[in-house]
This record gives C-alpha cells, structure tokens and sequence, in this order.
C-alpha cells in the first residue's frame, strides 16, 4: 500500500506545481498531464497506460528544459515563450521538476506492478503444492 500512497504524494505535488507554482506555458500542462499519469498508475488495469505518460512527459521535459534561453536569447522567436524576468529560468526550473517527479512515478509503479505480481505468485504456490 505504501507504494500508492507514494504515487498519490506525487500526484498532489504535481497538482500543486501545476496550479501554484510560478511556471510559465507549457511546464503547468506538462505537470498536468504527469499527474494524470501517476493517477493511472496507481491502478492495474492502467498502470502501463500512466506509466507511458510518465515516461512521456519526462523525456518531454528534458528536452524543453533549455529551449526558453536559446529562443529568448533571439529576437526572431520572443513571441514563443514568455522571455521576460525570470521565465526562462522557472521554465527550466519547473521542466526539470516535472521530469524528477516522473521518474519518482515511473520508479514507484514499476514497484508497486512488481509487488503485486509477487502476491498473486504467492497466492497460486500453495494450490500448487497441494496438487
């Protein structure tokens, strides 16, 4: 059970990021859509459908991490992302959060799968031994 619980941590705090935090578009859709991710696996019928989401995102993450600076520092792409203060910063910032807290989800499923495959194993040995 700890493992859910773990992967509802992840999920609020991804909420939370997405509706709190100072992130400029699109990191607050990214956290978002990791959340909904977590949420899927949490469930078994769904946990390889979250899992791809987590991963998805967090590849996604990574790879948008540092495109901010390198259109901010061109006057031809300013009107793609906000370049103004410190929005390139909190968009890396808020990219490689999304992509920590990904990966904490895609850690805590592949347990949590592992772990109930290991009950049901061990519910059907006994029935084994008794043939």
């Amino acid at each position: 059970m700890g493992e859910r619980a773990g992967l509802a941590v992840v999920c609020a705090l991804m909420v939370g990021c997405a509706a709190f935090g100072p992130f400029p578009h699109p990191v607050p859709l990214l956290f978002g859509i990791a959340a909904v991710g977590a949420a899927n696996a949490a469930f078994p019928l769904m946990r390889t459908f979250g899992s791809a989401l987590l991963g998805g995102v967090a590849a996604t993450s990574v790879g948008l991490a540092s495109v901010p600076f390198v259109t901010c520092s061109s006057d031809k792409f300013t009107d793609v992302f906000t370049c103004t203060g410190d929005a390139p910063t909190w968009h890396m910032t808020g990219a490689v959060l999304v992509a920590g807290l990904s990966g904490a989800g895609l850690v805590l499923a592949r347990v949590l799968g592992t772990a109930v495959l290991e009950r049901r194993l061990a519910a059907v040995r006994p029935r084994e031994e008794h043939r």
